[in-house]
């Protein structure tokens, strides 16, 4: 009958089609069977609107099925669909833009047919409508375009969809608005220009409105695109943060479906960024009782969540860690340990959030969160994971996690060792593998068991060392130095070699010492933050490591470099804290607090509760202060104010001019006095020039008419 001449007998087969779709579900296959798709696409291309709008609507109930999709692209329907959507019938454009919407859902083959064949601009036309049902159909379809299509995603942009979209979230609809936060999701996901053009196009103010509402299906819906346009972009986090977006979500975790508390963490912790302040920020906002909730839930999602809230909190913080296992943070971590179903993703951040719970400031130790980690023994479970793990990621970071649990802590070290079935052999193996990640963290993981721990050293050297091969590379390159802090934070390199530096073989330690610190100190100078930061941070460890170390981080000049950065980087107080104990950073210190006070009000401030600074320098300071410092007097008398310096033409950069110049031979025989102790014990007298001299040319030049070492062979070593 839909071959029929007859008009009337044509409109009556297919409204009885239609009728038997809505009525039988099963009607769909009965009509692909009988050629029925075809026939309708024939009707659709006809002139007569009655016959396309009655076609249509049969179509449109069945081309939800997988098999009717692939009949419908195998008999040339997109093009047809597309056509009609620039017609005068609004009923067309609705159905035609559910059916391309279906389409679009079914493949991305048939996303990227529907582009090619002009698709994206009639669809971002019918925004502009009057009427509901072809703007929802029309949101839907454009959303299916831009799934995991990165190139549609654009073409919606460049079409001018997103600000069409935006305008769409203030309309009194709750589907509309549900649809048009679906669509900006997929528009924003993972494509930084759309995550910016859709805030651009003021889409912040009016998601926050429908996070404030009381509709949970569109509230799910907005904090969905608020994760997709803020992820990895700081700015837009900033702008969300400000409108209070956080507090609106954080209801989302209160509520008993699972799926909304699951969108809430998700978007909760998206704006909290990459930063640890803003993460630390976003943690303490949610709290300890979510944050616990969170990693005793069923969803994965939630799960990671959690364990990243306690990453975010316990770092380089004790009074967090405490209050974590003050409130039992632990047991539930120890449970997604041992559970089968834990993702690989979420079984990472379990296993580093156990660590860093154990470790707080410049590498010291929490004997507290140690000791109940033991006491849920969690310690046996990390090592049949090392047995059993097919994943070198996950058997790399459990050595980092053990190692965390030990550092520092005598009485659980002697049980382990005694009652625990675990060699260095596991961790070395791991530095003989191709993937240089997994041979870095490796490293970091012996450097952690090494740590001022000389027993411990030595049964690493008893097991083969390490070959000094392994850093070659980057000792000779600050850009792969560089490259290996940007990309995995946890890669401390050339703390490991200093750390390490007695089980490195084939290379004596003073030297490779030496060229650790050195790598350290020029990192400083880096234009990247993140990489000063990290940088600062593991100078504040080694600054308490062995005798030797701190005076070779003062003579190559750390002290002016971590002086000058930003005061609001407390790695960098920190590491001067530590410093504070070494005589020569104690004096450049002290004359820069005498002449700038408030350089020492922040320098005291800035120190975390896990850090350390001298009594004595800090009593020094506060004698001198009620003696008159200078530059108060020089106020005081009706003088000028005290300018701030910036690095350069300041008297602590002369100072550290003078000391590279006069005071570097103290640094060599300090150098040298250790090099006699630990190395060349049958040569008590002999002087190592070999290591000097590089230096000592790098600091004075080959033809400087200072003292060289050579003249030094003459002088007692005193």
């Amino acid at each position: 009958m839909l071959h029929s001449e007859d008009h009337r007998r044509l409109e009556m087969a297919i409204r009885c089609l239609e009728a038997l779709c809505v009525t039988a579900k099963s009607f769909w296959r009965d009509i692909m069977d009988a050629g029925g798709i075809p026939a309708l696409l024939e009707l659709m291309r006809s002139t007569r609107p009655a016959l396309q709008r009655m076609a249509a609507a049969v179509v449109c109930h069945i081309s939800e099925r997988t098999p009717v999709c692939e009949a419908l692209v195998r008999y040339g329907a997109v093009p047809v669909l597309v056509n009609l959507l620039g017609s005068q019938q609004a009923e067309l454009h609705s159905r035609c833009a559910l059916m391309l919407a279906d389409l679009a859902g079914h493949s991305d083959q048939y996303q990227s047919l529907i582009a090619q064949q002009g698709g994206v601009a009639p669809l971002v036309r019918l925004l502009g409508s009057d009427l509901h049902d072809v703007l929802v159909n029309t949101v839907r379809c454009i959303k299916a375009l831009c799934v995991h299509s990165p190139g549609n995603q654009t073409a919606v942009a460049l079409a001018g969809g997103i600000p069409q979209l935006v305008e769409l979230l203030t309309v009194r609809s709750e589907m509309l608005q549900e649809e048009v936060c679906a669509a900006l999701a997929e528009l924003a996901k993972g494509h930084r220009e759309n995550q910016d053009t859709i805030c651009g196009a003021g889409a912040v103010a009016p998601l926050v409105l429908i996070l404030r509402g009381r509709k949970m299906a569109a509230q799910v819906k907005a904090a969905r695109a608020l994760e997709a346009i803020a992820d990895h972009n700081p700015a837009i986090q900033a702008r969300f943060l400000k409108k209070s977006a956080a507090k609106h979500l954080l209801r989302l975790l209160k509520v008993f479906q699972v799926e909304a508390r699951e969108q809430g963490a998700v978007s909760l912790w998206a704006l909290a960024g990459h930063t640890l302040k803003q993460q630390r920020l976003m943690a303490e906002h949610i709290g300890y009782h979510f944050i616990l909730e969170l990693i005793l839930s069923s969803s994965d999602r939630m799960q990671y969540v959690g364990c990243q809230a306690v990453i975010a909190l316990s770092r380089d913080s004790r009074s967090h860690q405490d209050g974590l296992c003050k409130e039992n943070g632990v047991p539930p971590l120890v449970r997604l340990l041992r559970g089968s179903r834990t993702t690989e993703s979420t079984l990472l951040s379990v296993i580093r959030s156990l660590g860093i719970l154990c470790i707080g400031g410049a590498h010291t130790n929490n004997p507290n969160s140690q000791r109940v980690i033991a006491e849920e023994q969690a310690i046996p479970t990390l090592l049949e994971l090392v047995k059993h793990q097919e994943s070198l990621q996950v058997k790399v970071q459990v050595a980092q996690t053990l190692a965390c649990v030990l550092l520092g802590n005598q009485d659980l070290q002697t049980t382990f060792w005694e009652k625990e079935e675990f060699t260095y052999e596991t961790v070395l193996e791991l530095l003989r593998v191709p993937d240089q990640d997994i041979c870095l963290e490796a490293g970091y993981a012996l450097s952690l068991f090494a740590y001022n721990n000389t027993t411990q050293q030595a049964a690493i050297l008893q097991n083969g060392g390490i070959p000094i091969a392994m850093y070659e590379p980057f000792l000779n390159s600050r850009n792969e130095m560089e490259r290996i802090i940007k990309k995995r934070e946890k890669n401390h390199l050339m703390a490991t070699i200093v750390v390490l530096a007695k089980v490195i073989t084939d290379t004596d330690q003073v030297t490779l010492s030496a060229r650790g610190v050195t790598v350290l100190v020029d990192l400083l100078q880096s234009t990247n933050p993140n990489t000063v930061v990290l940088t600062a941070q593991l100078l504040a460890s080694l600054a308490h490591t062995r005798a030797g170390i701190p005076d070779a981080i003062v003579t190559m000049g750390a002290v002016g470099h971590l002086y000058y950065q930003d005061n609001s980087f407390y790695n960098h107080q920190i590491a001067l804290g530590y410093l504070t104990f070494n005589r020569h950073a104690h004096r450049l210190l002290l004359v820069e607090c005498r002449n700038t006070p408030s350089m020492y009000d922040l320098l005291t401030q800035h120190l975390i509760e896990d850090a350390k600074i001298s009594h004595i320098f800090t009593a020094e300071f506060e004698r001198q202060k009620i003696v008159g410092l200078p530059s108060l007097s020089l106020e005081i008398n009706g003088g000028p104010p005290v300018p701030q310096r910036n690095k350069k033409g300041t008297f602590c950069y002369a100072v550290h001019n003078y000391l590279n110049l006069f005071h570097i031979k103290v640094a060599i025989v300090f150098v040298a006095s250790t090099y006699v102790r630990f190395v060349q014990k049958d040569k008590p007298h002999s002087w190592p020039v070999s290591v000097c001299r590089p230096l000592w040319e790098e600091q004075l030049g080959p033809s400087s008419p200072a003292s060289t070492p050579e003249e030094q062979d003459s002088q007692p070593q005193g």
